[in-house]
């Protein structure tokens, strides 16, 4: 498989406008809209993403998709893949990721046949575990060069007791993970929004510039935690910050689930808010 570099995942304008569509329990509990999980099927899932990538791809500068059940949206997107190389868990069902481990069956044959040009691991990061963190992610960014892949590594905090964690408490952390992770040299970092977008916007960019102060790479934010409506101005805050963009997917996708017709409003909606994103 040939090099690729993550700039070839970057939009016209030269920003990263990628969308995401890598969710696994937590779409199956999305799509189950507060009924047994379990009754949501694997192929249910695997359709709900081949809608998203027919539907918002072309929009996006990249589109993240997951080995478990990605495979047909890889091959309809319209833009480059990146795959994640990530297993997840959370310690409470439907609830945030906290665990994640290497997934040694993606290869650089495995990235092939997802078409990707990037692949992407999910590291959990909290006060008492940084260290293995930082293992994590240095093990995930030997996966991705033995393959010839960039690698983003993405950043999340996440401590049994973040709900009594103050926002203050929670933005220093976002800042110290991204020191942490980011001294395995990923070629993108994806952290989280400063004050989950809800905070005094001067202050999410002065958040975001100290995370860029501390990695030697680009980065982007995720829209985990933030409110469709919030994220637009958050993602610009952030990139007043020095953030180069935004890799999203709840933000962009999420209420098509409860839509009465979730392919139309894909099309119409989730469209033109991905649209208006990208175009800053």
């Amino acid at each position: 498989m040939p090099s690729t570099s993550i700039d070839d995942l970057r939009d016209p304008r030269g920003r990263f406008s990628m969308l995401a569509i890598d969710q696994r329990g937590s779409l199956r509990t999305m799509l189950a809209q507060g009924e047994d999980p379990g009754r949501v099927s694997d192929e249910q899932l695997v359709a709900f993403k081949v809608e998203v990538a027919r539907s918002l791809s072309g929009h996006a500068s990249a589109m993240l998709v997951d080995r478990d059940y990605g495979h047909e949206a890889a091959l309809a997107a319209g833009c480059p893949v990146i795959l994640a190389a990530d297993v997840l868990s959370s310690s409470v069902p439907g609830g945030p990721v906290d665990s994640a481990e290497l997934d040694l069956e993606v290869t650089a044959d495995v990235a092939r046949e997802y078409r990707a040009a990037a692949l992407k691991q999910l590291v959990p990061w909290t006060p008492e575990t940084r260290d293995a963190a930082v293992d994590l992610s240095a093990r995930f960014m030997e996966l991705c060069r033995a393959a010839g892949l960039p690698g983003i590594v993405e950043g999340v905090v996440r401590p049994a007791d973040i709900a009594d964690w103050s926002d203050a408490d929670r933005d220093e952390a976002i800042v110290t993970a991204a020191r942490d992770l980011g001294g395995v040299a990923p070629d993108l970092y994806k952290g989280e929004v400063p004050s989950y977008g809800r905070g005094d916007l001067a202050g999410i960019t002065a958040v975001a510039a100290r995370v860029t102060a501390v990695l030697d790479c680009p980065w982007v934010v995720l829209s985990s935690g933030v409110t469709a409506d919030d994220f637009p101005a958050a993602v610009q805050a952030c990139e007043a910050g020095g953030a180069d963009g935004f890799l999203a997917g709840r933000a962009i996708w999420a209420d098509a689930v409860t839509a009465a017709d979730p392919a139309d409003f894909l099309r119409t909606v989730s469209a033109a808010r991905l649209r208006r994103m990208a175009a800053g």
